[in-house]
């Protein structure tokens, strides 16, 4: 038996022993039923993956669409995840884990994988399993000096139409269950203040479809990708899918981009204090989380805000700060569980609507720095330890363990 049998053969009877409810610490449960499961999971026959939004939510073939996402990243000791991404052919050890990983995603009760930079097969993969819609983040380099330099600008739309042709290779009918693309994430607060120095003049940007006006020289940066990236989907593939960009907490005050079809937001409970100490509680909860989730979708009432991240390092060598805000890194497995469930329940229970949630992250980030780095999960490493499962070595086989947090939020994600 293959290496990829072997490992889906162990998923498989993990998913058959999780049925019913019962948890463990080497399976994932999953839905009690064959029927059950297709009616949780699987789009209605006339689906056709359209995704729109109000000014709250997104929708999909015209029906309220309430966002369940987590980051995924290939993961597997000795690949980078950059080196993964341009594979033609992966080898079957990739194969069984990408496999494996989003049958384990489908299972926790997500609707939405958030993938970064992910090989073909992750999509041909995702689309055999089913049931399963995509957010695709365009991974466009943050710490570059001027966004406006033409060679890069260049090389971001030469990368942009790769990705959005990769994802499309998975689907000959031209038809992906793409909910959007995220043209950047959370591009360096450096970059965006000597890109708006060089470029005092651009207040404006007018494309083929989106138009601004006011903004500073990033954010038209962030229109123009935009706009490519629609103009090519649509003239290659005839469909336009969602664009948005994940922002984050210390640059909400330098950009914004209401110009886009929703705001998206990376948000974490250790950050509020932080960075926006001034933030208001919330209005039911009271924590910082909620207050600062209700100050977003205030910023712009009329267009849905996706929360695009959020989760808790349990990495160990980190100093402990405990609830209701947790800390960067030094979180217990316990407290990412309570942690992340006060996360959600802070989204559900404010006083504003919200389009959805995406994990920050599925399995740990073993591969931050370097092939070596890859092999060992540094302690120090704040960044390696966010997942909602661990990787472990048996019998030579690297394999995935989850964490409570995994079986806490697959209880509130199915019920």
């Amino acid at each position: 038996m293959s290496l990829k049998l072997k490992i889906l053969a162990t998923i498989i009877l993990a998913l058959l022993s999780g049925c019913g409810g019962g948890n463990t610490d080497n399976g994932i449960a999953t839905v009690t039923s064959t029927e059950e499961q297709k009616t949780l999971n699987d789009p209605a026959p006339s689906a056709i993956n359209q995704f729109t939004t109000d000014i709250d939510f997104i929708y999909k073939d015209g029906e309220r669409f309430d966002l369940r996402g987590v980051v995924y990243v290939v993961g597997e000791p000795g690949y980078l995840p950059w080196e993964v991404e341009v594979m033609s052919e992966l080898p079957e050890i990739l194969k069984a884990r990408i496999d494996a990983d989003l049958a384990s995603i489908k299972a926790l009760g997500a609707n939405t994988v958030r993938f970064w930079g992910a090989p073909a097969y992750a999509f041909s993969s995702l689309k055999a399993l089913g049931g399963l819609n995509i957010l695709q983040t365009i991974w466009l380099d943050g710490t570059t000096e001027d966004f406006h330099n033409e060679a890069y600008k260049s090389t971001s739309k030469d990368y942009i139409k790769t990705v959005v042709d990769r994802v499309y290779s998975a689907y000959p009918d031209n038809n992906p269950p793409v909910v959007a693309f995220l043209v950047g994430n959370e591009l360096s607060e450096t970059s965006i203040q000597s890109t708006n120095q060089a470029h005092p003049d651009i207040t404006s940007f007018s494309g083929n479809h989106f138009f601004a006006t006011e903004i500073n020289a990033t954010e038209a940066f962030i229109a123009e990708m935009a706009d490519y990236l629609r103009t090519y989907e649509l003239e290659k593939y005839n469909k336009a899918s969602l664009i948005s960009y994940a922002n984050e907490i210390r640059t909400v005050h330098l950009i914004d981009t209401p110009f886009l079809d929703f705001r998206s937001q990376n948000v974490y409970s250790y950050a509020v204090p932080y960075y926006r100490p001034q933030t208001q509680l919330g209005s039911s909860s009271g924590t910082l989380y909620q207050g600062w989730i209700e100050e977003l979708k205030y910023m712009h009432s009329s267009l849905p805000l996706l929360i695009t991240e959020t989760g808790l390092s349990v990495s160990p060598n980190a100093a402990h700060n405990g609830p209701p805000n947790y800390g960067y890194g030094g979180n217990s497995e316990a407290e990412q569980k309570t942690g992340i469930a006060q996360n959600l329940q802070d989204i559900n229970s404010a006083a504003v609507n919200s389009a959805g949630v995406v994990i920050h992250e599925f399995v740990d980030a073993w591969w931050k720095f370097s092939l070596e780095d890859s092999y060992t999960q540094d302690p120090n490493d704040i960044e390696e330890w966010f997942g909602m499962v661990r990787i472990v070595e048996e019998n030579n086989v690297y394999v995935t363990k989850p964490r409570p947090v995994y079986w806490q939020v697959q209880s509130l994600w199915r019920n």
